[in-house]
């Protein structure tokens, strides 16, 4: 029907459930049941007056309450109805109350990744550093940003320059980036203190000896020191024919060997399930290789394997002598195969331990690839 004065406005018009509410005429801050982003949202009645947005009241807790400007006394009539929609005023919803539901899909879905490579056509959203106006910009600005302009993120203006390797094993002092898990801080820290977090013990190589060359043993003079209570060896190791085994002996600091005094008890067992077991009381080397059962052709001369050598340098009574582990394998030109391990001591406490030789029962030594290792301690 027709009508005088300005036209009616479409709206969205709720009453809000404010029953739970209770007025003492102390209490300013009540709950609204639901969440509204500004104060001109509410048409607020107050014993049957109209109440003045950002006078009389406004929002508190995010939108999610209303603080009077005056309590409201004992027993007074408090009417809240909550206007959305083209009532006369622009709505701003609360923060974080929008959803993606009510996102224009067809403009943003931000539900799926974009599929593709970034092309210089695609736009972001961007602040403008002004006023807090967010605009869009094209992907091509970006990389004209980050590229090699004056003051950009070129990476040849950083203090890292990330196209070479290290170049070098890690030391102590080398500085990584981490985020401290606080607030996203990026900080430096030592590559010691990463050491010291991830702790354990790590194998500090010492030395290696590889070659294909006949020699009459592969000896490794002063490896041992005081600097490590444990070593780890691994061995290659093959004589020039069968019949000879391969066996080693310690050395002293003069590089001369231990010739005596290994006590030791070494089990093995071949593929066809015959054990048999090498033991000394005093022997004057051990044994890495040998036997006949199952029918080996002797003692042979082909072994892979590794041992650990505790507290070479550093004894100090009967109690704490050189001990030794062994575990290795070994087969000869008849496809004969053995594992062997066990282990023992070498019972002396005159001298350090400073190295260690291994050798052929005779003539020479062809293939060997042998490493020392220190076992460090954290």
């Amino acid at each position: 029907m027709a009508y005088i004065g300005q036209g009616i406005k479409q709206g969205t018009f709720k009453v809000l459930d404010t029953s739970g509410n209770t007025y003492n005429g102390s209490n300013t801050t009540f709950s609204l049941g639901t969440q509204v982003g500004s104060a001109a949202q509410l048409l607020v009645s107050h014993d049957g007056v109209i109440q003045l947005p950002g006078t009389d009241y406004t929002l508190a807790s995010g939108g999610a309450s209303i603080t009077f400007s005056t309590a409201p006394a004992s027993g007074a009539s408090i009417f809240i109805t909550e206007i959305s929609g083209a009532v006369g005023g622009t709505v701003t919803p609360s923060d974080t109350s929008v959803t993606a539901d009510k996102l224009n899909s067809a403009l943003l879905t931000g539900h799926t990744d974009i599929g593709g490579a970034i092309a210089d056509a695609d736009l972001f959203l961007t602040d403008d550093g002004a006023g807090g106006t967010l605009r869009k910009t094209a992907a091509s600005r970006l990389k004209t940003y980050v590229g090699a302009g004056a003051g950009a993120f070129d990476i040849a203006n950083l203090n890292i320059d990330g196209g070479t390797d290290i170049g070098a094993d890690i030391a102590d002092s080398d500085l990584f980036i981490i985020d401290d898990g606080a607030g996203g801080t990026n900080r430096k820290t030592a590559a010691s203190r990463i050491k010291s977090y991830v702790g354990g013990s790590k194998l500090v190589f010492i030395a290696n000896q590889e070659g294909t060359n006949s020699v009459g043993d592969v000896s490794f003079n002063d490896c041992f020191s005081a600097t490590y209570k444990t070593y780890f060896i691994t061995f290659q190791l093959q004589n020039d024919r069968d019949g000879n085994n391969i066996q080693f002996r310690f050395q002293k600091e003069d590089d001369t060997t231990f010739n005596s005094d290994y006590k030791y008890a070494l089990h093995t067992i071949n593929h066809s399930g015959t054990e048999n077991n090498f033991v000394a009381a005093s022997g004057g080397e051990v044994v890495l290789t040998g036997g006949t059962e199952g029918g080996n052709s002797g003692y042979f001369g082909v072994c892979n394997g590794f041992m650990y050598v505790h507290r070479p340098f550093t004894y100090d009574s009967d109690l704490n002598p050189c001990f030794f582990n062994i575990f290795s394998q070994e087969v000869d030109t008849g496809g004969n195969f053995k594992s062997i391990h066990g282990g023992g001591f070498l019972n002396q406490t005159s001298n350090n331990v400073a190295g260690i030789r291994f050798r052929p029962g005779a003539n020479y030594m062809t293939n060997r690839n042998v490493t020392v290792y220190g076992l460090e301690q954290s």
